[in-house]
């Protein structure tokens, strides 16, 4: 299985903790995994989408792109915000709760905590 994964290279929020991504790599050692950590041009992310058979990514730009181009689903890993408000139905949406009382609050004034997302391990089982 060919694996897209887009890290990104902006902290925040938002973002999966290095911790899990690292360990999901470990977990994934088995399958063909592309790591893309830095902004790439339009056509090569949809280049990229297009070759994988899954893509993994947290809530940002990606999942708005894929959906504009009707490209294939994918999993999404969601923290602070709430999938049912800023995601699409179409793709796996992996959270731990919802209707936390900060999720509408921009962003970057947000503290980043790991508890806010689902484990390495949850992930997988949508892979597999």
């Amino acid at each position: 299985m060919k694996i897209l994964i887009i890290r990104g290279n902006i902290k925040s929020a938002k973002s999966y903790p290095d911790e899990y991504w690292e360990e999901l790599l470990v977990l994934l050692k088995d399958h063909e995994v592309k790591e893309i950590k830095g902004i790439l041009p339009e056509q090569e992310i949809i280049d990229l989408v297009n070759w994988c058979d899954i893509w993994i990514s947290i809530d940002s730009f990606l999942q708005h792109l894929v959906a504009l181009y009707n490209l294939k689903k994918g999993i999404v890993l969601w923290g602070k915000s709430d999938p049912r408000h800023f995601g699409y139905d179409e793709n796996i949406n992996l959270h731990k709760g919802r209707f936390r009382p900060d999720q509408f609050r921009w962003w970057n004034d947000q503290v980043h905590n790991k508890e806010d997302f689902v484990l390495p391990e949850e992930v997988i089982k949508y892979i597999i």
